[in-house]
């Protein structure tokens, strides 16, 4: 996995857990016939609190996905909220998320650093 060159910041998004996180938000997404980029651009109009999203492209074809998922006015179904939080249940804070906790846990997380 990554190491602490990564910075304090970045590689906790590549720790065993978050991956995992990903691949199941992608199951959801192709179950319900959705790119994973329209779940969660979706996903975001659907939260009261998020009054604006940030977008990264680096090709038109990315930002026509992403100007699509906005133009959907669809909401998600219930069920695919629910799942989609269950999800996030599993990998909360993704730094301290790690799927090697066993009986070997000393309190660190997926590059060796301390857990408060």
């Amino acid at each position: 996995m990554d190491d602490i060159g990564w910075g304090r910041t970045l590689y906790r998004y590549r720790s065993t857990a978050a991956q995992e996180a990903v691949r199941r938000y992608a199951q959801l997404a192709a179950a319900h016939g959705l790119s994973l980029t329209e779940l969660s651009l979706r996903w975001c109009r659907t939260r009261a609190p998020v009054t604006s999203v940030l977008l990264g492209v680096s090709s038109m074809r990315q930002l026509e996905e992403d100007i699509a998922a906005f133009r959907n006015p669809k909401p998600l179904p219930p069920d695919l909220l629910w799942d989609i939080d269950r999800v996030h249940m599993m990998n909360r804070l993704p730094i301290f998320a790690s799927t090697r906790v066993g009986a070997d846990w000393y309190g660190e997380g997926e590059i060796g650093e301390p857990i408060p």
